[in-house]
């Protein structure tokens, strides 16, 4: 009885003192990932060294190396947090189904100049070479985007003017507007981001996305 008492208590303590080292990793890690996105944003990637996101968050250096490989990891996981709030926004979004869309990819847009050309070239690259026997899966990140599209087209699909209409075969207008995206920052990649991506998009956005979605859009 007492072994008994004493391993459930053994286990007890080994699992409060697990739990409570999760939870310092998970705030430790939180504040490299704060640190960084300060730091990006202040002073663009390729001016933010590693040394400067652990001095910035107090955190050893040898401790960033337990969450992260390198920098760019550090910027995938944060384009994929702000990747999920951007789609919720945008289903929420205060219009009709074309001006989602704009608000959508333009939020996108913003998120690929903020992560730079070379994490932005990498994720093309993953995309190409990677093989699924569904296009749309070739990685999890081009994946989510094409559900992201299949949501915000579907939301308030079938529900008046302005909205997709019922009869509408959303998986193929997804598959457009995905080859869109991948052409636009293919390009942008192709000319070593010589142009400012969100703000040059302003100007063709919306045409390019009412000559598409606009034959299947109630009048």
């Amino acid at each position: 009885m007492k072994k008994m008492l004493a391993c459930t208590q053994n286990q007890y303590f080994l699992t409060g003192g697990f739990m409570a080292l999760t939870k310092k990793a998970e705030r430790t890690k939180a504040k490299l990932l704060d640190s960084a996105q300060r730091l990006i944003s202040a002073h663009g990637f390729d001016n933010v060294s590693v040394e400067d996101i652990t001095k910035d968050s107090g955190v050893a250096k040898g401790t960033f190396y337990h969450y992260f490989e390198c920098k760019e990891d550090v910027v995938r996981e944060l384009s994929r947090k702000t990747a999920m709030a951007t789609i919720e926004r945008a289903i929420a979004h205060d219009g009709d189904v074309i001006e989602r869309c704009c608000f959508y990819f333009g939020e996108i847009y913003k998120d690929c100049m903020w992560s730079g050309v070379r994490i932005v070239r990498q994720w093309l690259r993953d995309s190409v070479e990677n093989k699924h026997a569904h296009p749309e899966q070739n990685t999890e990140a081009l994946y989510d985007l094409y559900l992201a599209l299949e949501k915000i087209l579907s939301i308030h699909q079938g529900e008046g003017k302005g909205e997709l209409r019922s009869d509408v075969p959303k998986t193929i207008l997804c598959r457009i507007l995905v080859s869109h995206f991948i052409g636009v920052i293919t390009v942008w990649c192709m000319l070593n981001a010589s142009f400012d991506l969100a703000k040059d998009s302003e100007n063709y956005l919306k045409l390019d996305i009412e000559n598409l979605l606009g034959p299947y859009v109630e009048k």
